[in-house]
């Protein structure tokens, strides 16, 4: 059984990456539960090492974990913050938007969180001996954009992007980060007490292109199919035209067909 957290936010104004903060306490013996929040990042970093556009006003936060599972088990927890981003996000739009008008929000694989057709939010794990570093950006600011060179090619959006006028004040990313940190601790205790199952299930419900014809791409390899399940793994699983199941563990996803 995990021992219990105490879960807390340390805040700088300005550092390379929130990662980096986390790893310098990590030397120095800070418990599992630390939370580092950047109000930017002068060298954020997303998945493969890819840059992450980390000026102020976002959410820059990394925190720090040391589960007792196997480390083969890790993976659960990418899945898990990416549905804490999700609760995030939906947290904060719900009070402002009728069923009709609300904007589509849901999960795209490995760990993204898209809203209205773009990224919101993204997500990066890093390991460091026991101690499992779990960094999240949420776009609150609107976001300066450029022609993406990559696979993917969504465009990233922000909170402000579609904030109501007669809702106020944007939340702050101090906000955002204690709500997200409590919604991380709903999900990695569903991870401590039954494994992946309940956070498959959980953002299955929440995947977006479930269904649909998908490419994705490794390196100069690329399979295209209908993503029909993820595996127990965490596996990306495609269906190809011929009847093959591809078990896809990494690669930059694309929707095909709407």
């Amino acid at each position: 059984m995990a021992d219990p957290l105490i879960w807390s936010i340390t805040t700088e104004q300005s550092a390379t990456s929130t990662s980096d903060l986390a790893k310098q306490a990590v030397a120095k013996g800070a418990p599992p539960g630390s939370g580092f929040l950047a109000i930017q990042q002068t060298a954020g970093r997303g998945r493969q090492g890819r840059h992450w556009s980390s000026k102020k006003g976002g959410m820059y936060l990394s925190v720090l974990l040391r589960p007792t599972a196997e480390k083969k088990h890790w993976f659960a927890l990418s899945f898990a913050a990416s549905l804490a981003v999700l609760d995030t996000v939906l947290d904060q739009l719900g009070p402002h938007f009728d069923g009709k008008h609300m904007p589509q929000i849901g999960l795209k694989w490995p760990n993204d969180v898209i809203m209205g057709g773009g990224k919101i939010a993204g997500i990066l794990l890093e390991a460091e001996g026991k101690t499992l570093i779990v960094g999240s950006g949420i776009n609150i600011a609107p976001v300066l954009t450029h022609k993406a060179k990559n696979h993917q090619a969504i465009a990233p959006v922000a909170l402000a992007d579609v904030w109501p006028k007669t809702a106020g004040d944007l939340p702050t990313p101090h906000q955002l980060a204690s709500f997200y940190m409590a919604r991380l601790a709903y999900w990695y205790g569903q991870f401590n007490q039954n494994g992946f199952i309940p956070i498959r299930d959980a953002w299955l419900a929440n995947a977006l292109f479930l269904g649909k014809t998908l490419s994705v791409r490794h390196g100069t390899n690329e399979i295209s199919g209908v993503f029909h399940d993820l595996g127990m793994d965490g596996a990306l699983l495609l269906l190809d035209d011929s009847g093959q199941t591809h078990h896809i563990t990494t690669g930059d996803v694309k929707l095909l067909d709407s």
